[in-house]
């Protein structure tokens, strides 16, 4: 059966407005926002605060109401003027909140579908909630759903709302199957190219952009995060600009941030990768980085080799921990040389000095494993070798990375950009040597296939720059700065951390979250996530096949047309439970959808929405 919308025709537009101008024009006065006017409105007033559940930001809001004749109703909705979230501002769409409340068409009982109608139908009885559970176990047992078989789908509103209580139920019901936007079409591709440099995973802004003391911001391939929906960025920005920050923004069209922006630099579309590479490249040859910065909190200094095959590989000891080589005294004799110090540290030639092992990841490269205070060096010179790396020879991370994009000049990037080499060369000029200042990690993005790398490149730039988990730059979140001590904590005591799920910081989230529901290791029947098999099926028969395969949509399709198979058995997706998700509506392609929700294998579908 064909899905059906109605739909309107100009004509059909032209004389609804005019018979709706007609009927304002006999009618009393309304105001813009559906509420009474001031003859009609008197009443008690007050006051009460909320969060905003229209998109991601969860803006604090300000709530007016009215009591009438005993009869209590919203008549406006404001940014609260006392969040440090979203100050007092608040966008079109989160006021539209109004509407949605007396929303005539708001879903207030449980709809079952009439008997012999068909999905894309528009077809629905009311039905009470103890009811509509009948129905659901009673579809459930009579088909043999079995846990595996039912997909849970949920879009930005479950995962942001929703999430702590989703992933336990899955857990309790032994589901192994969460769509969550699903994630390759959401931000996670691109998140997941900044996080696998910072270190940490979290999804919705656990990087915070201090666009109020940036000096210099830099938008590339994103217009979303000012420009679109988030109230709380764009209050940032503009406390920004009006302290002086310069805005240049990198887009293929004048954009509605391009517009704000002090410098709009046109791009070819999908170039935005060669464009941070060539600035990369001009940051390293010309030397525009925090060098202290880098010695201290990258893995810049770390020793590194090629093998065999031509691939690097990180230098360690046989405890599996990173090494670095010894300046020799260097800094230290800067430092005491600015300090205007009487006693000088003593120097010894970098090819002398000795190759120390750092302890496992702390984020601070200032102490070997025996406590002893020194500071890595960038460079290391030819032949530097270690015990435990036989005879290859060793640089460091930061020699590596510059060797690698050498050929990535911005006569290079201009070829394809379509900006001229100069103007490549004073964006990474004015951006490295400004401090502080931020290249937007990026929200969404145009979807290309090198989006990931290209918020990798990003994040280099920006520690490149010493501006990440600083002031004017980016911000680590509360929430990964708890989590963060609470793992460290846990590893300096030797006591395990209660419900990693909620505690564990950084990428190792991720996996956990792999092994927690994908794997299928958690629960009785064994089976995983179809996104699992399918990867699993993909990579024995030598095709493309899923890196990550968590919360995706990747196999769903497969799985329910009976494609899928797992250790030589059929792998169906029979059940779907959609929570606060229109995939129909928002997910690409909707044909996907229609055709995996009419399939015959399908044999039941809840939706929860308002």
């Amino acid at each position: 059966m064909a899905w059906s919308f109605p739909r309107l025709s100009r004509r059909s537009f032209l004389k609804s407005t005019g018979a709706t101008g007609a009927a304002l024009a006999i009618s009393p006065p309304l105001l813009l926002n559906g509420c009474a006017t001031q003859q009609e409105a008197a009443g008690k007033e007050e006051i009460s605060y909320t969060i905003c559940n229209f998109c991601s930001s969860l803006c604090n809001v300000r709530v007016t109401s009215k009591t009438n004749n005993g009869s209590k109703r919203i008549v406006k909705l404001d940014g609260n003027p006392n969040s440090t979230l979203n100050r007092g501002k608040m966008c079109a769409r989160g006021q539209a909140g109004l509407r949605q409340t007396y929303d005539s068409d708001r879903i207030k009982t449980p709809l079952i579908r009439v008997e012999g109608s068909k999905r894309g139908e528009y077809a629905f009885r009311a039905a009470s909630w103890e009811e509509a559970w009948e129905y659901i176990a009673r579809k459930s047992k009579k088909a043999a759903i079995q846990p595996w078989e039912w997909t849970m789908v949920g879009g930005w509103t479950s995962c942001v709302f929703y999430m702590n209580w989703s992933v336990p139920f899955a857990l309790a019901n032994e589901v192994p199957n969460i769509v969550a936007s699903p994630m390759q079409h959401c931000v996670t591709t691109g998140h997941l190219g900044t996080d696998t440099v910072t270190g940490n995973f979290n999804i919705h802004d656990e990087i915070l952009p201090d666009y109020d003391n940036a000096k210099y911001i830099l938008l590339i391939g994103n217009n979303a995060s000012i420009g679109a929906v988030s109230t709380s960025r764009m209050v940032r920005f503009a406390q920004g600009k009006k302290n002086g920050a310069k805005v240049v923004a990198v887009d293929p069209r004048l954009s509605e941030t391009a517009a704000k922006a002090d410098e709009w630099i046109n791009i070819r579309p999908g170039t935005d990768l060669d464009l941070c590479l060539a600035l990369l490249q001009v940051m390293l040859e010309e030397h525009y980085y925090d060098v202290t910065f880098l010695k201290r909190h990258t893995n810049m200094p770390f020793l590194v080799y090629k093998d065999a095959a031509g691939q690097w590989q990180l230098a360690k000891d046989s405890e599996g921990r990173p090494m670095v080589k010894d300046d020799g005294g260097k800094q230290k004799l800067e430092a005491a040389l600015a300090a205007g110090d009487q006693h000088l540290p003593q120097v010894i030639d970098i090819t002398d000095a000795p190759i120390r092992i750092l302890p496992s990841y702390t984020n601070d490269n200032r102490q070997d494993i025996n406590g002893f205070a020194f500071c890595p060096t960038l460079e290391v010179p030819p032949g530097t070798r270690s015990e435990y790396t036989g005879d290859h020879e060793l640089m460091t991370v930061f020699q590596a990375q510059r060797e690698e994009i050498k050929a990535n000049t911005p006569e290079w990037a201009a070829q394809t950009t379509g900006i001229p080499a100069e103007t490549i060369r004073r964006i990474a000029r004015e951006f490295g040597t400004t401090r502080p200042a931020i290249v937007d990690p990026g929200w969404h993005g145009a979807r290309y296939g090198s989006v990931m790398m290209l918020r990798r490149v990003q994040a280099m730039m920006q520690a490149l720059n010493g501006g990440i988990d600083r002031e004017g730059g980016w911000i680590m979140s509360g929430e990964f700065h708890h989590k963060a001590a609470k793992q460290w904590q846990a590893k300096q005591t030797g006591v395990g951390m209660e419900s990693q799920l909620a505690n564990m910081a950084g990428l190792d989230f991720a996996n956990l979250v792999i092994g927690a529901l994908s794997k299928g290791e958690n629960f009785s029947h064994g089976r995983p996530g179809f996104t699992w098999a399918y990867s699993q099926q993909q990579k024995e028969a030598g095709k493309p096949w899923v890196a990550l395969p968590v919360m995706a949509d990747e196999g769903l399709k497969e799985s329910v047309e009976g494609k899928l198979n797992w250790k030589g058995e059929p792998y169906k997706t029979r059940a779907m439970f959609i929570n606060a998700a229109n995939p129909v509506r928002h997910y690409y392609p909707d044909t996907y959808w229609k055709e995996m929700m009419q399939h015959d294998n399908m044999e039941l579908v809840v939706l929860l929405d308002v």
